[in-house]
């Protein structure tokens, strides 16, 4: 993982202030190139050839700054001890340069195959080209004011110029010497009816099999953020099976956290125990968790609700992981929003009513688990890569699974269990381990152990009165919080972001993470990020 910043037409002195405010996203390099009428920096987390790959990348022509992994930029072979050895000068960024000499700018990210974010200027055509990958698993920002354009993967480097915009996932901006700009969707809209191709055993493994194998290379340490559910495990498993498994570390490390006695450290250490990894439980208490929402916010730039909910326990396992040098994890995100997880998914009336509820979840994504698991974990110097968020995986979800098979409780042939889907392909794989095939939705925040959402209800309670608490909703006008924890953390946000409050997606009118018109499938769901009043 690695921080940009790209600055056009600015005469503001402090470029190297801002840049280190990305220090942690990349702390191993820090690079500068400046020009006439621009200002590149780059901060690098090296973890594909360490020893090359320095940005940003400089020709006659192109200047280049790119965050992310493009995974058809570099040829993976074996050595003789079937050892990935990853045949580059440099590094899978300049695949990016590559494509920008030979191409139309604007079509270059329909190219790759990976996560990005990326600002490429032309130095002769004065054109700025700045792309974000198709879901926004890396966080883009852009700020303009006056001629002055600035790109950023946090807003923490761009604040006090103006009020920042985040760049849209799977779109490229084309913005020019005087400031204007066009913006051009590079990925095709996912179908306005419900696929309808039935599911085919072994079709998802096979994709996602794909997904892991292009995900595990690495020359540093690396392991496995593992829950003990269904998604983390599968992971898990195909990165251990996969037989040219690149590691530097003679066994996977995987790392699970929660509360003492949480149900997610009980599943993940037999699961653990079972693969044979090398496994690290990291225990925090509500109190621990409370004390550190503050650095947790300013580490994720947001004030949802459930964000913050899951990103404190994700930040107190990053800075835990870094004890133990590893740069790199691989994650389950994703898996829930593709195939229907989410326990108030069990009401879903229709097909239709579920496809529909996938697209905007998959469209939200990069303002929740998207940004939670990178800047979560970028902080401390770690990358996430989420393999249920291949492109092959997206089109096989969204192009092709017929929307009737993510359906569980009102499937049309019976009441299933939610991603069945996923159960059956790789009901082997786990070797038919019951208690991960057979364990419900846990949502994150909940998962670690509910106690700790109790602690947070409490807390706000003694903190805000009610009279406060209805001033202060009519102060924030955009977005109003809705309840006294929504408050605390807008307060803290507004302490360190104040003029940024519409990067950030957030709405009381949800049960467990659902859609606003998701709300409507039952008259027994209520307003409440947690999924507990769902079991």
């Amino acid at each position: 993982m690695c921080g940009i910043l790209f600055a056009l037409n600015t005469k503001r002195d402090d470029f190297g202030k801002r840049l280190a405010t990305l220090k942690p996203r990349g702390p191993d390099e820090h690079n500068l190139v400046i020009g006439k009428d621009f200002i590149s920096g780059h901060t690098r987390n090296c973890i594909v050839n360490p020893l090359s790959g320095s940005q940003p990348i400089v020709d006659d022509e192109w200047v280049v700054l790119h965050n992310g992994e493009i995974y058809n930029g570099v040829n993976i072979t074996r050595d003789e001890h079937n050892e990935n050895v990853i045949e580059s000068t440099e590094s899978d960024s300049y695949f990016i340069l590559d494509l920008l000499r030979r191409k139309n700018p604007i079509n270059v990210p329909s190219f790759l195959d990976g996560v990005f974010a990326y600002c490429a200027y032309n130095k002769t055509k004065k054109i700025l080209y700045v792309a974000r990958d198709p879901v926004g698993v890396i966080p883009l920002y852009m700020v303009r004011n006056g001629d002055e354009c600035w790109v950023s993967n946090e807003l923490k480097a761009i604040l006090d110029i103006g009020e920042p915009e985040v760049c849209h996932p799977g779109h490229i901006y084309s913005i020019h010497s005087d400031n204007s700009f066009t913006m051009s969707r590079y990925v095709k809209q996912y179908p306005s009816k419900p696929p309808t191709v039935n599911y085919e055993s072994s079709k998802i493994y096979e994709i996602l099999e794909q997904a892991v194998n292009k995900r595990v290379y690495s020359d540093v340490p690396w392991g496995v953020l593992l829950s003990g559910g269904l998604d983390s495990s599968i992971v898990c498993a195909l990165a251990i099976e996969n037989e040219y498994l690149s590691k530097a570390y003679e066994k996977i490390h995987t790392f699970s956290i929660g509360l003492k006695g949480s149900e997610d450290v009980k599943r993940a250490t037999e699961f653990a125990k079972f693969w044979n990894t090398v496994h690290h439980n990291v225990e925090f208490t509500p109190e621990e968790g409370f004390a550190a929402i503050e650095d947790v916010i300013y580490a994720i730039e947001s004030y949802d609700v459930t964000t913050v909910r899951a990103s404190v326990p994700m930040y107190l396992l990053g800075k835990a992981m870094k004890k133990y040098g590893i740069k790199m994890v691989l994650s389950g995100e994703g898996s829930d929003e593709l195939f229907g997880g989410y326990l108030y998914n069990h009401k879903c009336p229709s097909a239709e009513e579920m496809h529909h509820e996938s697209i905007v979840k998959m469209d939200r994504l990069h303002y929740h688990d998207c940004l939670r698991a990178n800047k979560s974990l970028a902080c401390h110097g770690i990358e996430c890569r989420v393999p249920f968020l291949d492109k092959k995986v997206i089109n096989y979800a969204m192009f092709e699974l017929a929307a009737k098979d993510k359906l569980s409780h009102t499937h049309p042939e019976g009441k299933k269990m939610e991603k069945w889907v996923l159960r059956e392909d790789f009901s082997l794989l786990l070797n038919n381990n019951q208690s991960i095939l057979h364990r419900q939705k846990e949502q994150f925040s909940d998962g670690v152990g509910s106690e700790w959402i109790t602690h947070i209800k409490e807390k706000v309670e003694q903190k805000y009165s009610n009279d406060y608490f209805k001033r202060m909703q009519a102060k924030y006008v955009y977005q109003t919080p809705q309840t006294k924890e929504a408050l605390l953390y807008r307060e803290i946000f507004n302490k360190f972001f104040s003029n940024c409050e519409k990067t950030v997606f957030y709405t009381d009118n949800t049960t467990a993470c659902s859609s606003e018109s998701a709300m409507k499938w039952d008259k027994s769901f209520v307003k409440d990020p947690s999924a507990q009043s769902l079991k």
